[in-house]
């Protein structure tokens, strides 16, 4: 038995056809998307703000922020301090402004994407997550860690709140 060729579609058959192939192939690249986010917590769009290691995006903020900021906690457990103790919570505080400053600008739409200036100001912050931590470490549930965590993390989190639905109404 031999196979009948089938008729081409017309012009508004093909362009249907042609978006419900494009759907597919766009959930089907947001399924691998979401099963690869765990390398970094950035979907495809925001891969200028990530690393490539051995094939994957890490986020480039993470991979600065954490390594160094626990060298600077274990350190700190160990008496070695960046800054006397007394001002801890001036250089906690202060050192984490940058940072908070370039996130909410960035998210707001008031100043664009910069992995340089992400860097510095991620270099500066650690320190100050490091130092609180080792406030935490020694002592649970310490002002100098969970103060500037819970604060700057409700700012970070609305402002990217806020930067979402905006970019949502474009």
């Amino acid at each position: 038995m031999e196979a009948e060729a089938l008729e081409p579609l017309d012009p508004e058959s093909q362009a249907r056809f042609d978006a419900v192939v494009g759907e597919i192939q766009k959930r089907e690249k947001s399924k691998r998307s979401a099963r690869e986010i765990w390398h970094a917590h950035h979907w495809p769009d925001e891969y200028d703000r990530c690393m490539v290691i051995a094939g994957r995006h890490i986020c480039r903020r993470c991979l600065i922020l954490y390594p160094a900021a626990l060298a600077v906690a274990v350190l700190s457990l160990s008496g070695v301090t960046l800054w006397p103790r007394s001002l801890d919570l001036w250089f906690i505080w202060g050192l984490c402004l940058p940072a908070s400053g370039d996130f909410v600008l960035e998210q707001l739409g008031v100043i664009r994407y910069s992995a340089r200036r992400q860097v510095i100001t991620t270099a500066l912050l650690a320190p100050a997550l490091g130092r609180g931590f080792g406030h935490e470490l020694a002592q649970t549930w310490s002002w100098e860690f969970w103060g500037p965590v819970f604060t700057f993390c409700t700012v970070w989190f609305v402002a990217a709140l806020i930067g979402w639905q905006r970019r949502q109404k474009v």
